[in-house]
C-alpha cells in the first residue's frame, strides 16, 4: 500500500517527501503556513503567488454584486474552485482516496466569505488560511485542498524531480486544474507524466513531509488556544467565558470577527514562534505507521484460510481473520502502535481501527472478501462490513473499553446497524489498555448474550489485550 514499496524505491537522505499510503487517504493535511515559512527550492515564491490570486479575487468581489446576474460574480465562482486533490492521498476519506473536496457548492461558501471579509474591512489575505478564522466550514481538509490546488503546479514539478531521481515509471494522465493562468484568470487542465496509483488509476503527486500537520497553524482552534493563554482577562470581562472547553466554533469565529487586532497579534505570534510539522516517524496519533507495520506482518505471516463458499465458511473466515488481528496486537508487538514511544500514553480508537484495516484488508483481498470501512447505513457509519455476496455478510465494531459510549455501541448502535442491513452476524471487538478497562467490561459476555436473545442475532465478543505491560491473565 506504500508508494515506495510498490515502486521499489530505496529512500535516502535526499528524499524529503511523504511516502503516501496509496490505498486510502492519510489523515494529515498540507499546512500553507509551513510552506510559506520554508526555504524549499520548489516552493520559494508560492506565498506571493497565493497573495496575488486572492488579491484578484478581492478585487473582483469589491467591484461586483453578490448575485448570479453579475458577470464578475460568476467569474469569481469559476475562479474559486478547489476540488479535492486525490493524487496526494491525504485527508479524511476512510474508504479510499476520494474525500468531499471543495467543488461548486463550496466555492460559493468561499466567495461568500470573501464578500463578508470585505464587509469586515479586510482588504485581502496575507495568509489565505485566515479565512477559517472568520467563517465556518473551513476545516483542515478544506485548507489543505485549497493549498494543494493553488500550488499544484509546484507540487507536480517537485514530484517529477523525485520521479527522475529514482527512475520511477510514469504515464501521461489528465490532471484537473493543473495550472492557473493568471493572464486569462482561469484554471487549465493538462496532461502530465506522473506515477500511477494502482488502487485508483489516478496520478500520484508527492508532498514534502515537512509541510504536513494535523491542523493548520493558522486555525480557529489555534487562535482559541492563543486567546485563552494571552487574553484570559479580556475573555472573562467581555464575554463572561470562565472555562476554555465547551466553546463552539461559531463563538470563536464571532470573537475573531469582533477583535481583528487579536487576530493580527495571534498571526504575528505564530510567525515569530514558527510551527512544527507532524512527527511522521513517531506517529503520535497512529495515522500512518500502521500501514507499514501491518503490511510487513501480513507478508511474513501467510495463512491458508478456508475459501468462503457458504455462510458457515464465511463466518469461519471472519473468525480467523480477527484472530490474526488479535495475534498481531498481543503477541507480535502490534500493541506498540497503540502507544507513544515510551508506553505512557495510549492512542485513540481510530488508531486501533486503522491497524485492524491493515491486518485484515490483505487477507480479505486474497480470499475475494470485500472489506468496507465506515459504511454509512443510514444511522451513522458502522466501523467495518465484511461481505461475500448478499447472504454472507457481517458487521464489525472495534471499540476501546474506555470509550464513554462503549455500552451504547454494544447494546444499541451495532444492533441498529444489523437491523438496517438485515444482517444476523455481528462482532464486537474490545481493546483494553489496562486493568480498569477489564473491570469495566467484566459482565460483557452476560450482556451480549441477553442482546443476542432479544434481537435474534449472532453476536461475538473479542477482548484484546493492548496493554504496554501484559494484563493479568486471570482477568482476560
Amino acid at each position: 500500500m506504500i508508494f515506495s514499496k510498490i515502486f521499489g524505491i530505496e529512500i535516502n537522505s535526499d528524499d524529503d517527501w511523504f511516502d503516501p499510503i496509496l490505498a486510502m487517504d492519510t489523515k494529515l493535511f498540507i499546512d500553507p503556513f509551513l510552506i510559506f515559512d520554508s526555504n524549499h527550492p520548489f516552493f520559494r515564491n508560492t506565498h506571493q503567488k497565493t497573495i496575488a490570486f486572492f488579491d484578484h479575487a478581492f478585487l473582483l468581489a469589491s467591484k461586483s454584486r453578490q448575485s448570479k446576474l453579475d458577470l464578475r460574480y460568476r467569474q469569481l465562482l469559476n475562479t474559486i474552485k478547489f476540488p479535492e486533490v486525490e493524487e496526494i492521498c491525504l485527508g479524511y476519506a476512510s474508504r479510499g482516496t476520494g474525500g468531499s473536496g471543495s467543488g461548486g457548492g463550496f466555492s460559493k461558501i468561499i466567495v461568500g466569505s470573501i464578500y463578508e471579509s470585505i464587509r469586515l474591512g479586510i482588504k485581502g489575505f496575507d495568509r489565505f488560511e485566515e479565512i477559517g478564522l472568520f467563517n465556518e466550514g473551513f476545516g483542515c481538509d478544506r485548507i489543505s485542498d485549497m493549498t494543494a490546488t493553488l500550488l499544484k503546479e509546484e507540487l507536480i514539478l517537485y514530484t517529477q524531480s523525485v520521479v527522475n531521481r529514482h527512475s520511477i515509471p510514469t504515464e501521461e494522465i489528465m490532471v484537473k486544474q493543473a495550472k492557473y493562468n493568471s493572464h486569462f484568470n482561469r484554471w487549465e487542465d493538462n496532461r502530465i507524466s506522473l506515477p500511477i496509483n494502482p488502487f485508483t488509476g489516478k496520478g500520484i503527486i508527492l508532498v514534502p513531509k515537512n509541510f504536513l500537520r494535523e491542523l493548520p497553524t493558522i486555525s480557529s482552534e489555534e487562535f482559541w488556544d492563543y486567546s485563552w493563554s494571552n487574553l484570559n482577562e479580556e475573555l472573562r470581562d467581555q464575554y463572561s467565558i470562565e472555562v476554555k472547553s465547551g466553546i463552539k466554533k461559531s463563538e470563536i469565529i464571532q470573537i475573531a470577527r469582533q477583535n481583528p487586532e487579536w487576530v493580527h497579534n495571534y498571526k504575528k505570534n505564530k510567525e515569530n514562534n514558527g510551527s512544527e510539522p507532524y512527527d511522521i516517524e513517531n506517529d503520535p496519533k497512529g495515522y500512518y505507521r500502521w500501514a507499514i507495520t501491518t503490511e510487513e506482518y501480513v507478508s511474513s505471516h501467510g495463512h491458508n484460510f478456508i475459501i468462503a463458499k457458504n455462510q458457515i465458511q464465511f463466518d469461519e473466515f471472519v473468525k480467523e481473520v480477527i484472530e490474526q488481528f488479535e495475534q498481531f496486537i498481543e503477541n507480535n508487538s502490534g500493541y506498540k502502535l497503540l502507544w507513544d514511544e515510551k508506553g505512557s500514553k495510549s492512542k485513540s480508537e481510530e488508531a486501533s481501527q486503522l491497524i485492524f484495516t491493515g491486518i485484515v484488508k490483505h487477507y480479505c483481498k486474497a480470499n475475494n472478501i470485500d472489506l468496507s470501512r465506515e459504511v454509512n447505513l443510514g444511522r451513522g457509519p458502522v466501523d467495518f462490513k465484511f461481505s461475500s455476496g448478499y447472504q454472507n455478510r457481517a458487521l464489525i465494531e472495534v471499540k476501546l473499553a474506555r470509550n464513554s459510549t462503549f455500552w451504547n455501541g454494544l447494546q444499541k448502535q451495532l444492533i441498529k446497524y444489523l437491523q438496517v442491513e438485515d444482517i444476523k452476524k455481528g462482532v464486537f471487538i474490545v481493546i483494553c489498555y489496562n486493568d480498569n478497562d477489564l473491570a469495566k467490561i467484566k459482565d460483557i459476555e452476560k450482556i451480549a448474550s441477553k442482546v443476542e436473545k432479544t434481537n435474534k442475532i449472532k453476536l461475538s465478543i473479542v477482548i484484546i489485550d493492548a496493554s504496554w505491560g501484559k494484563l493479568s491473565a486471570s482477568k482476560l
